[in-house]
């Protein structure tokens, strides 16, 4: 593994990304933690602190997202930290939520890390160092991943069935697969996704899709065993169709749709343009569009069809390995 110096001191170049990204993400951080206003968040912040309480408790698709809310029950037993908090006064609360906020804090510097490990063997180091720092002040990774949600450790297995299909190790990527079914349901759709685009020209590739079978069935298995009602039909074929067609229908969209879906991904369409523009002029490198960026319209049309509106960007940036890689390939095309 490459290493810096630091006063004759060696230190593996991850390390270095992630305290350097440390203490750079450390004041978004703490600006959330003091002033977090639940009323301006979406409600899966209230069905995730309730589960810290009672795991699985919460209705369909919260109930099975057990992860997070199981490690923070088991980070009770450290010590929490009494800041005053806009949201609540509540010392059990309090220490719940500051829990909450170390975990996907130290989760997406996680992240942040493996995408760097990531990118490096596809683009000059500095650049890839450039695609983490993309990630780790992106619109979701500010905006969702340090308050009580599932998105922090969703990507962080998502980024790991990544990287562990590439390195060719089946079993930690079942288990991977396994765990991350409870993150969010969703990773299962992606990292699947994932595969079929990888293996297109690596056959025996597809093989990994079977070792996703473990984590299915123990997804499907959960909701058979503790089912409960819910007013969403997520992942339902005919939910689905329904929410498809009432796409075309003009009053679906709205300025949230607009400001969740389209300005948060400034970075993407910046780059998309950027491309265009270079296709087209003939002094400039020219390059495809990675073939795993095709992942991004379809969580596009994923996340219209469960919710128009904050659900549909956030469901969308869960193809954050695609989306960082080609925006910090045109970086680096342009300063090449």
């Amino acid at each position: 593994m490459p290493k810096m110096s630091l006063s004759g001191i060696s230190v593996p170049k991850p390390v270095l990304v992630f305290i350097l990204n440390a203490l750079l993400f450390f004041p978004a951080c703490y600006q959330s933690y003091k002033h977090f206003d639940p009323r301006l968040t979406p409600w899966d912040v209230g069905a995730y602190m309730s589960m810290v309480e009672n795991p699985g408790g919460f209705e369909p698709p919260f109930r099975y997202r057990i992860v997070a809310p199981l490690i923070v029950k088991a980070m009770r037993a450290l010590p929490g930290y009494g800041i005053e908090v806009a949201f609540s006064g509540d010392a059990a609360v309090k220490k719940d939520f500051f829990h909450f906020i170390v975990l996907n804090a130290g989760i997406t510097l996680l992240v942040s890390v493996l995408l760097f490990m990531h990118l490096r063997k596809r683009l000059a180091e500095p650049f890839a160092y450039l695609g983490s720092l993309l990630y780790l002040f992106s619109f979701y990774s500010v905006v969702t991943n340090i308050i009580p949600m599932g998105d922090t450790s969703c990507h962080l297995a998502i980024i790991a069935g990544i990287l562990l299909f590439e390195s060719g190790k089946p079993a930690a990527f079942a288990l991977t697969c396994l765990i991350g079914a409870f993150t969010k349901e969703t990773f299962l759709i992606i990292i699947a996704l994932w595969v079929v685009l990888n293996a297109w020209d690596r056959r025996r590739k597809f093989f990994y899709l079977a070792y996703m079978l473990p984590g299915i069935a123990a997804y499907l298995a959960a909701t058979r065993i503790w089912p409960a009602e819910t007013e969403f039909g997520y992942y339902r074929p005919g939910f689905l169709l329904h929410r498809t067609l009432s796409l075309f229908s003009p009053q679906e969209y709205n300025a949230s749709f607009l400001f969740h879906v389209y300005l948060s991904q400034t970075p993407l369409l910046l780059a998309l343009a950027v491309w265009l523009w270079m296709r087209l002029d003939a002094r400039r490198e020219r390059f495809h569009i990675n073939r795993e960026l095709l992942i991004f319209p379809f969580l596009i049309w994923l996340g219209m069809a469960m919710d128009i509106g904050n659900s549909t960007g956030r469901v969308a940036f869960m193809a954050f390995p695609a989306l960082i890689f080609f925006e910090a390939k045109v970086i680096q095309a342009l300063c090449g």
